[in-house]
């Protein structure tokens, strides 16, 4: 979390703040196509079959080939994070923007352009960046406690629906409203957020394959 004193250095010079956000967008950005990645995915592939191969017939797999297998996936995974990253960073940037400009009043003066609604979409809820949402410590606590159910590694998905189960009635009205998207739901943005802080604290791996929520084997 940003202390006092942060908060108070960026409200005095607010192009401090500008400069960090940058600062980790480049951090974030590897910069890597589409196509490096799809041959390093290609690649990934053809060592797993060669690996399970190798092991059908009980032969010892080169401790180079899994090297390379577990480097791939690394690899890959941090990308894939890395993307996600961005693309949350994007979508509450926007939120933010959206937030200054109510403040100014320059949504009276500046209307944004109409956008076709999805059909059984809910509307976005206005200033939803002001509306009580769940600490993410309490998310942190509920993603531990639906790893823990799941057996201590599972796909993103079932980790939300687990979650989803978990917070059934206890979310707060912040939580329910859509991100800039008009896809995705706050708590489930909020919850990916945590997860990343999670790897960074060491709660969960960060080799894990990607779209693979995996706690550290002394948490399990």
């Amino acid at each position: 979390m940003t202390d006092t004193g942060e908060i108070e250095r960026f409200a005095r010079d607010p192009r401090i703040l500008v400069q960090v956000c940058r600062g980790v967008i480049e951090r974030l950005d590897t910069s890597s196509d589409s196509a490096a990645i799809a041959e390093q995915e290609a690649q990934l592939r053809a060592i797993a079959r060669a690996v399970e191969q190798l092991e059908k017939s009980r032969v010892a797999v080169p401790d180079p080939l899994r090297a390379e297998k577990t480097r791939l996936a690394v690899s890959l995974a941090v990308q894939a994070d890395a993307k996600q990253a961005l693309t949350q960073l994007a979508d509450d940037f926007q939120d933010i923007l959206n937030d200054l400009r109510d403040r100014l009043g320059f949504r009276a003066t500046v209307p944004e352009p109409k956008q076709s609604k999805p059909a059984g979409k809910r509307a976005r809820t206005p200033k939803a960046t002001r509306l009580p949402k769940t600490p993410h410590i309490i998310l942190r606590e509920h993603i531990l406690l639906a790893l823990k159910k799941l057996g201590g590694k599972a796909r993103m998905s079932d980790v939300m629906d687990e979650m989803s189960k978990q917070l059934e009635g206890k979310l707060l009205p912040g939580d329910l409203a859509l991100r800039q998207d008009g896809k995705s739901i706050a708590w489930k943005n909020n919850a990916q957020w945590e997860r990343l802080r999670m790897r960074q604290d060491g709660i969960l791996r960060d080799d894990s394959p990607s779209g693979i929520w995996e706690l550290i084997k002394e948490r399990k």
